[in-house]
């Protein structure tokens, strides 16, 4: 029974981990509080077209204070999942999908791939003795978005110094079509080279090219992105780091931020 449970778990996580899990929400900036913001949480293929509704139980809403705060009304569909917020207070919330570090263990046995759920810490108890090959691997991955209400504030901006975040020269408010923003990486609070990038905007079904522009932060974990229109768009961004850890030979990182660029 065990085997089966892991052996479903990770089927799921491989269903999902193929497409882009985003958080898209209805407005990004308000200008009075008691509004109430919905946004759609989904996996897709394509940037911002639901596929798969996932759990919203995952989301959570944390104010301008930095405190996480209780998301009343949740819907979980076969295409999207929806979360509806009450923005009670000014200043800027951050709306996110994340979750512990996960740790996989990949091996070999008699030439057979197989993989069970440890941490280099725990694996011992769990490999068989003839194992060949083994690499222990740390996954995590965060979305997330932001919204202002009357005017930008920045402690949900602050770094955990955990996994990859960003820094941003503009407030995710304050970017707008035709300037400039420049993007920081780092990863466990230093910044990140060779950081992988992956940045599209909306209507990608009506296109004939997806219009998908690909980076790679440089040797400062910086790069730069002009809105070339309005509308939201999605950075996406992968890091992986062979470096070992007392519980991982390898470490994978990913974070999909929405934003909006505004109109001149």
């Amino acid at each position: 029974m065990k085997k089966l449970a892991l052996a479903s778990l990770l089927l799921a996580t491989t269903a999902v981990s193929a497409h882009t899990l985003f958080i898209l929400p209805s407005h990004f900036v308000a200008s009075k509080t008691g509004t109430w913001v919905s946004a759609d949480v989904s996996a897709g293929n394509m940037t911002f077209a639901v596929d798969k509704g996932v759990s919203p139980d995952n989301v959570r809403l944390v104010n301008p204070q930095g405190q996480v705060e209780t998301i009343a009304h949740k819907y979980q569909g076969k295409r999207k999942s929806q979360v509806d917020v009450e923005l009670t207070q000014e200043g800027t919330y951050r709306l996110e999908m994340a979750g512990p570090a996960r740790y996989f263990t990949a091996y070999k046995v008699n030439g057979e791939r197989k993989r069970l759920m440890a941490d280099k810490e725990s694996r011992a108890k769990e490999l068989p003795a003839n194992a060949t090959d083994v690499v222990t691997m740390q996954n995590r991955n965060r979305s997330m978005a932001f919204i202002t209400v009357n005017k930008p504030s920045n402690k949900v901006l602050e770094l955990t110094n955990q996994g990859l975040e960003f820094k941003s020269s503009v407030h995710p408010a304050d970017i707008v079509a035709g300037e400039p923003v420049t993007f920081t990486f780092l990863v466990d609070g230093k910044p990140a080279a060779g950081v992988e990038l992956d940045v599209s905007t909306e209507g990608e079904r009506y296109r004939d090219e997806a219009g998908r522009i690909e980076f790679k932060t440089d040797a400062t974990g910086q790069f730069s992105y002009t809105p070339s229109k309005a509308g939201a768009f999605l950075i996406e961004a992968h890091y992986s780091n062979k470096a070992a850890t007392a519980k991982a030979d390898q470490q994978n990182e990913g974070l999909t931020l929405t934003l909006e660029a505004t109109l001149p």
